[in-house]
């Protein structure tokens, strides 16, 4: 403000001088700070609006968290009626395989030779030259019929032990699937998203589960379900009959 006003004011008011010169200040100074004041309210407000909106949305309700449980396939696997009808047979048929014709007649023809045998290493019986070359030539003979038939017998037992596994690798898979089918039938009936095996291991035999706390265990529930729709294991690939005797 011009001297010439501020001495006209003086007069008007009253007031003194120097009164009118810090009213004058004072206004300079209030206009200075409310422009300062308000850079800084526009600085402070932007994170404060971004605070603001972040926290209402937390405070939205939060999605629902997948619904998780648990099952023991091996449990089950290992429990149905047909896996221990299964492992029955295969018992007898690899008990067959070891009770045909052939490997009766290896077991003689060994006991054959460890006689021969024991005949050549004992040295209180004087034999003749002609004895022992006689005795020496049975125990050829008989090592190599024992050498003939031991391959037959191997190649017969390496035979059914295929047939065995392909039958066990069949089973087990027709009975995985329909673990699997009624496992996701009763997990979709009790709402659960997800369905996982707490007996199953990686391949380096670490557990996949390594812990669970308050999970639901289907395994009872899928087990019930299995019990009256499980086919029984039916002699399909019957061991081959014994050789005959000769």
């Amino acid at each position: 403000m011009p001297s010439d006003h501020i001495n006209r004011v003086a007069r008007l008011s009253k007031w003194p001088l120097r009164t009118i010169n810090f009213l004058l200040g004072l206004l300079k100074y209030l206009r200075f700070t409310s422009a300062f004041y308000c850079v800084i309210l526009r600085r402070v407000m932007s994170p404060l609006k971004t605070f603001i909106t972040l926290l209402l949305l937390s405070m939205q309700p939060a999605a629902a968290a997948p619904r998780i449980a648990l099952v023991k396939v091996k449990e089950i696997y290992t429990a149905l009626p047909s896996t221990i009808a299964l492992q029955e047979q295969i018992k007898n048929e690899r008990e067959a395989i070891m009770k045909d014709e052939r490997a009766d007649q290896l077991r003689r023809i060994i006991a054959e030779l460890q006689t021969l045998q024991a005949q050549l290493a004992d040295k209180s019986k004087d034999l003749d030259e002609s004895a022992n070359r006689k005795l020496a030539r049975n125990y050829e003979i008989k090592r190599q019929e024992a050498q003939t038939l031991q391959q037959d017998f191997e190649n017969f037992k390496s035979e059914q032990e295929k047939s065995i596994n392909k039958k066990m690798v069949a089973s087990m898979r027709a009975a995985l699937n329909r673990i699997a089918g009624t496992t996701q039938k009763i997990a979709e009936e009790k709402g659960f998203d997800l369905v996982m095996d707490s007996s199953g291991s990686t391949n380096t035999g670490v557990p996949f589960i390594l812990h669970s706390q308050n999970s639901t265990d289907l395994t009872a529930d899928i087990q019930a379900a299995m019990r009256d729709n499980e086919p029984i294991a039916t002699q399909e690939n019957p061991v081959a009959k014994p050789a005959p005797t000769e």
